[in-house]
């Protein structure tokens, strides 16, 4: 009865199902888990030739947002961010569903109700079953059901029945992707000749002595790039710049509406008042009922205070004290220690709760006091829970008549409260010894922009760009000397703000509805935090990203000019010592040591994608001067005067693992959805029912 209590409890919770999270179960990152819509059609993502449709997302994201109030009730999150995410997975599970389909992977009957009700039901299926208070799936699925045998109210019936429903739905889902993991699994394993070469390339550690020289000691005004080297450049690295959506290259500035240096000395003047007045007034009377100030009153124990600048006020100070102990982010926070004392904080209990006649919990009552345990009454009729043990804080606790009733009680349960037919019954075990509780209050409050701040800020970014009407006339000289920072974005449909901006899901459609060349009025995000005016400086359709995007450029530019060093170091010192030292005082650089093996990315003391000694250092002679060797970021000379083998044998098991995870089908599936996207065009509408 017990559990029934408790499905009955949540019957308000039991269609808030998140598909997302019960795929995500199986493969990991496979699924990452609305507002006023207008235009027309009601597709609002497509795959493929797949639709999906706006009602659909809608729900979804609804169901999503559900369950973000419930797990973190006071985070804030973008809703576009939120929107975002839900139809990434959407776009997942179709691209999933279209290749188990074409694999022709089904659920059976047997199957489906082995993995819900089986003696070995399926995991998830388990904790579903906890988290409704049932025993076992078995048991959720009789009180669905079979309704009439637990009174179960009609609506609750069919609140559990869809439930169920969803739960075979995502449960069909979870086995499919479980039949198509191992498939791949099956596909893809290491042989013989895989688990070898994976242990001939990791096995071994080359120990090698070097000597280098960086590019950056070599001035760059020595090495110019020509438009035509970086053309030529471009051209060989083009395929790593190949874009499948329309791109829309923008510059940006973003202003932040924050207080001005009068609104916090206002502020100030505020809290330095109300400080005055606190003292001067019983507790907490000087603010009641302002608004202005967010109040609360706690009582605790010095240990229970997280901050340490408020713990050392509470403690080093006399009752009545207020005083500022901090102002961040705009905040002031006020402390007023209202009266301390000495108390039990601390009481170990019984807890029973029981529904049922007065005569039944007095017979209950009888019985516990009689000698039977908090743990003996757990199936009793009537009994909903029972918890033994159970350490209870008193300090924050109201002064009231249960909490001076279990501060005098003695070793026998007694009735704290009752209401109609409900019943607490506890009993008290021990109680901690008396320690030293704080009432206080703390008192916040937040200074925000004024409206002339705000009106001065938009006037000051206005003056600025009243002048320019084209986007290339927005330059990062002319921002830099009105006081402003021109920031570069990337958009695309996808894209849910512009830049790190949150919230800004309104400027990324004024960029797309956009002609290149313009620049936009004053944007606002839908915060009201920031004053955005962007330009369209160019529309890239579908193909590659232009040599004239800066980061492509700065980062060519870089490539050639360090071939260019590379190749007048080596034209240098190529041939001219026959060892490492020799090389050394060539290239003025001191004699290092460090480690190599074939499949690290990093080499102590060097860095990150160093290629080319990566590939070259493990196959090198030892004993041997090498050639120079250009890196991405300096020219090596270096010898292999050891070759450590770790002393390790060659075990298949162990190397097919280690290959299957990296290069296998662990590999695979980890990156199963970026394959599938490359062979389907994915249409992103969002922004066609979506502005904010």
């Amino acid at each position: 009865m017990a559990t029934l209590e408790k499905i009955r409890k949540r019957s308000t919770l039991l269609l808030i199902v998140v598909g997302v999270a019960l795929l995500a179960f199986i493969i990991g990152d496979f699924f990452t888990s609305g507002r006023t819509l207008f235009g027309a059609g009601t597709t609002i993502a497509k795959v493929g030739d797949k639709k999906i449709d706006v009602q659909d997302f809608q729900r979804r994201n609804e169901e999503a947002s559900q369950q973000m109030q419930q797990q973190q009730p006071d985070s804030k999150v973008d809703p576009a961010l939120m929107q975002a995410q839900v139809l990434q997975g959407m776009i997942q599970e179709s691209l999933i569903n279209e290749e188990m389909d074409r694999l022709g992977i089904t659920v059976t009957d047997t199957e489906l109700s082995k993995a819900m009700t089986g003696a070995s039901a399926h995991p998830y299926m388990l904790q579903f079953a906890r988290q409704m208070g049932a025993e076992s799936p078995d048991q959720v699925y009789d009180y669905a059901f079979n309704p009439t045998k637990y009174n179960l109210p009609t609506e609750t019936a069919q609140q559990l029945q869809q439930m169920w429903l969803n739960q075979e739905k995502q449960m069909t889902q979870m086995l499919k992707i479980q039949k198509l993991q191992a498939m791949l699994s099956g596909a893809l394993t290491a042989n013989e000749l895989d688990a070898k070469e994976y242990y001939a390339g990791n096995a071994s550690t080359s120990h090698m002595a070097y000597v280098s020289k960086n590019f950056s000691m070599m001035p760059d005004d020595e090495y110019p790039v020509s438009d035509s080297e970086l053309r030529a450049a471009y051209e060989k690295e083009k395929e790593a710049y190949r874009v499948d959506d329309e791109t829309r290259r923008a510059n940006f500035i973003v202003v932040n509406v924050s207080p001005s240096s009068a609104d916090k000395a206002e502020g100030q003047a505020l809290v330095d008042s109300t400080i005055a007045k606190l003292r001067t007034t019983p507790a907490i009377d000087a603010v009641a009922g302002d608004t202005n100030f967010g109040v609360n009153r706690v009582s605790s124990t010095a240990a229970k205070v997280s901050s340490p600048v408020l713990r050392a006020f509470l403690t080093d100070s006399a009752a009545g004290a207020v005083a500022q102990i901090s102002y961040i982010d705009d905040e002031f926070t006020v402390a007023k220690l209202i009266g301390k004392k000495s108390a039990v904080d601390s009481v170990n209990l019984d807890i029973i709760q029981f529904q049922g006649t007065a005569a039944a919990r007095d017979s209950l009552l009888a019985a516990l006091n009689s000698g039977k345990t908090a743990a003996d009454v757990v199936g009793t009729p009537g009994v909903l829970d029972s918890k033994s043990d159970m350490w209870q804080t008193l300090a924050s606790a109201p002064d009231n008549d249960i909490k001076t009733r279990i501060l005098e009680a003695g070793n026998g349960y007694f009735i704290a409260d009752s209401a109609a037919n409900m019943a607490s019954i506890i009993r008290v075990n021990s109680k901690k010894a008396p320690v030293t509780i704080y009432d206080y209050a703390t008192v916040n409050y937040k200074v925000y922009p004024s409206d002339a701040t705000v009106e001065k800020l938009n006037d000051d970014l206005q003056a600025f760009v009243s002048g320019i009407t084209k986007a290339d006339s927005l330059t990062m000289s002319k921002a830099i000397a009105a006081g402003y920072t021109l920031q570069p974005a990337t958009v695309t449909a996808n894209s849910y703000m512009i830049g790190n901006v949150p919230y800004t899901r309104n400027v990324v459609k004024w960029v797309m509805d956009a002609k290149a060349g313009e620049v936009s009025p004053i944007l606002q995000d839908n915060q009201n935090d920031h004053l955005i005016v962007v330009a369209l400086d160019e529309i890239v359709k579908p193909g590659y990203m232009p040599l004239s995007d800066e980061n492509i450029n700065s980062a060519l530019t870089r490539k050639v000019r360090n071939d260019k060093k590379a190749a007048a170091i080596i034209a240098q010192i190529k041939g001219k010592a026959t060892d490492v030292n020799g090389y050394g005082q060539l290239l003025g650089s001191e004699v290092d040591s460090t480690e190599v093996t074939f499949g690290q990315m990093y080499i102590p003391g060097i860095g990150v994608m160093e290629s080319a000694l990566l590939g070259q250092v493990p196959v090198s002679e030892k004993g041997k001067v090498s050639e120079p060797v250009q890196g991405n970021n300096a020219v090596y000379v270096y010898t292999v005067y050891d070759v450590d083998n770790q002393s390790r044998p060659y075990d298949y098991d162990e190397n097919a693992a280690r290959f299957n995870q990296q290069y296998g089908a662990q590999a695979v599936m980890q990156n199963l959805i970026g394959i599938m996207m490359e062979k389907e065009k994915v249409e992103n509408n969002t922004l066609k029912f979506y502005n904010e």
